[in-house]
């Protein structure tokens, strides 16, 4: 069974940016967001992740704490082709606007 069209507006976030945190960790930690954050539609999630390459070459990611959350949570080892794939790298500016 498909979702229509109604369906999917009512899944998508009216701003999914509202309320985090956007302070990165400690430990050189950037912001990153999924490419097709946009089409996805799941509501709540805001598509980005705090990446950091680790001595092996791939990527550490931690998720996003919202405000009056103490801090972000692990969320394990993403290969790095396959991160940059999915992933792009933004500025909080971008992060905060939704661009």
């Amino acid at each position: 069974m498909g979702h229509d069209r109604r369906e999917r507006k009512e899944r998508v976030a009216d701003d999914p940016y509202e309320g985090l945190n956007l302070e990165p960790p400690e430990g050189g930690y950037e912001l990153w967001r999924h490419r097709n954050a946009e089409k996805m539609g799941t509501k709540g999630w805001s598509a980005l992740y705090w990446a950091r390459l680790t001595s092996g070459g791939d990527y550490e990611i931690r998720t996003l704490a919202r405000e009056g959350e103490a801090y972000s949570y692990p969320g394990g080892v993403f290969p790095k082709a396959a991160f940059e794939r999915l992933y792009e790298r933004v500025d909080f500016g971008d992060a905060e606007h939704g661009e």
